[in-house]
């Protein structure tokens, strides 16, 4: 079947239409084209580098596994609770002894129960935090969300913060005083004293090579 080069006279002035035959309009044809565009737009924006945990499946089986055993642990406080409580006569109210001891296992749940949900965070983001540096700035993927920071927004790369749920992290610092954490860069306690990875320096170096071309430029 041939497809007509013209439009009828009944449907308004003839108007050329495109010959399918020859033109760029074949599916294959249009399939290169969307990829030179795709080829393009990558080449405009640079290649893309992942910066990921150095030992990421290692620390996400240790980290859920202390979820796992803590929150068993907060979990086995209840029916020790209840157990101590039944063992009362009817009519009789808790001594002071049982009192504290109840308080006592009520804030270990409560302990076990916080360390256990940090644990259980931090698992989820070493499994898929990443960095991704690219020409227009960095992306960074954390346990629940992502952002992506321009490269002229950025004023500092932190390697020391202490956070309340990673604990010793790596962060950017914004110049409108913003800090962005970098889950993929959670340290373990008894890597605290070491300095800097190789990673967090990397990207100090290009920062502050952007910050040199910005101001030759300027």
């Amino acid at each position: 079947m041939t497809i007509p080069r013209q439009i009828g006279p009944e449907t308004g002035p003839r108007t050329a239409l495109p010959d399918y035959r020859r033109s760029s309009a074949t599916v294959e044809r249009m399939v290169s084209a969307l990829q030179q565009g795709r080829h393009r737009a990558e080449a405009a924006s640079g290649p893309v580098r992942a910066l990921v945990p150095a030992a990421a499946l290692r620390d996400t089986v240790l980290r859920a596994v202390a979820a796992a055993v803590l929150l068993g642990g907060a979990l086995l406080c209840v029916p020790v609770g209840v157990l101590l409580l039944s063992g009362l006569e009817d009519g009789r109210a808790p001594g002071a002894g049982l009192l504290v001891v109840l308080l006592a296992l009520g804030a270990l749940a409560l302990a076990l129960t916080l360390l256990g949900l940090r644990f259980g965070i931090v698992a989820l983001g070493t499994a898929r935090s990443r960095v991704e540096v690219s020409a227009p700035g960095l992306r960074v993927v954390g346990p629940l969300r992502s952002r992506d920071v321009p490269w002229h927004e950025i004023a500092q790369i932190e390697s020391r913060v202490v956070h309340p749920v990673h604990w010793h992290t790596a962060a950017l610092r914004l110049r409108d005083g913003e800090r962005v954490l970098m889950p993929a860069f959670d340290r373990h306690i008894w890597t605290y004293g070491q300095p800097s990875g190789q990673d967090v320096r990397d990207l100090r170096t290009e920062l502050h090579r952007r910050e040199r071309a910005a101001r030759r430029t300027s």
